[in-house]
């Protein structure tokens, strides 16, 4: 009878201190609810765009311990650009061409019934200049004496076969103008093996600089490097809110004898326009107390800032927390 007295009377003290325990447990451990994932659409593995996406990865995780960040990668950057839209991606790198046929429905939107008009920029990032790779027996100095040489453009639809299509529009030159115009892929180093077997004399490239494969080519082939510097190039840009005149630095490549003049896009980090203003506000003080160190990550991000214009390429406007 006794024992039976104790052991009921020690039955609610140790459900209380198991309560209370418990109760600790909750207070103390880290509240999941309280943590939020940013997902950023790059382009695939092993692109500078998917380098540049796992940077800013870890700088804003960096800033706001509370955030995950993970990469969605797509070879098309079409999907990027309407999964922000839609709400699937937070974030986006998208090329500034892009951009503005998105908000204008031209190119490869003059066909999709979807409206962009929710994307906005948060911030530029870094530019991708279109250059020209010169074989020696080309005997080719400048951009005017292009015609009458056998040209690799890229495959139909890409990037530098879209921009090349557009100086040749602004120039005035048909393919009529050239003996071959091939639209070889890198896949498979289709275009550079045609570069070699002298197939072709110029290979139009669209990438950051330095590149692996540019400095192996003019290595080993003695090949220059050449940019678009002529008047057409100015109408081009001077028409195109999206392009810019961009600048390759003599130390890029120990063949350039001086500062490369060319034209190009710029990739952009976007978000939509439904993003809460606290979390555009700390993804852009994260990048503006981070700028010196994305500068030094690589030379293609020497020039980046936070510019809080209220509108881009054209008609583009900066997310509202951006611009405020």
């Amino acid at each position: 009878m006794i024992a039976e007295i104790v052991t009921r009377q020690a039955r609610p003290v140790l459900s209380i201190f198991s309560l209370f325990a418990a109760l600790l447990l909750v207070i103390m451990s880290p509240n999941p609810a309280a943590s939020y994932e940013m997902l950023i659409g790059t382009g695939p593995s092993g692109s500078f765009s998917f380098h540049s996406g796992k940077l800013l990865c870890r700088i804003f995780t960096k800033h706001d311990q509370e955030m995950t960040c993970s990469l969605s990668e797509s070879t098309d950057p079409i999907d990027n650009l309407t999964n922000v839209q839609g709400g699937s991606l937070d974030l986006a790198l998208v090329d500034s061409l892009l951009l503005e046929e998105a908000a204008a429905g031209r190119g490869p939107f003059q066909y999709l019934d979807i409206s962009y008009d929710r994307i906005r920029v948060v911030s530029p990032l870094y530019e991708v200049p279109l250059t020209l790779l010169v074989s020696t027996d080309a005997e080719l100095s400048t951009v005017d004496q292009l015609p009458g040489k056998r040209i690799n453009v890229g495959p139909f639809g890409s990037p530098q076969n879209y921009l090349f299509k557009l100086f040749m529009q602004a120039q005035g030159w048909t393919e009529k103008m050239f003996p071959v115009v091939a639209e070889l892929p890198s896949s498979m180093s289709q275009d550079t093996f045609a570069f070699r077997q002298g197939d072709v004399q110029v290979l139009v490239h669209r990438g950051v600089h330095p590149n692996n494969v540019v400095t192996q080519l003019m290595k080993d082939t003695q090949a220059s490097l050449i940019g678009f510097a002529n008047q057409g190039m100015v109408d081009l840009v001077t028409s195109t809110p999206s392009l810019s005149r961009q600048e390759i630095g003599k130390a890029t490549y120990p063949s350039l004898t001086g500062t490369l003049s060319t034209f190009g896009t710029t990739m952009t980090l976007v978000a939509s326009a439904d993003t809460d203003d606290e979390t555009i506000r700390s993804l852009v003080t994260a990048l503006e107390q981070n700028t010196q160190s994305l500068q030094t990550m690589h030379s293609s991000l020497a020039a980046f800032t936070v510019d809080k214009k209220p509108e881009w390429f054209g008609s583009i406007k900066a997310h509202r927390a951006v611009a405020k």
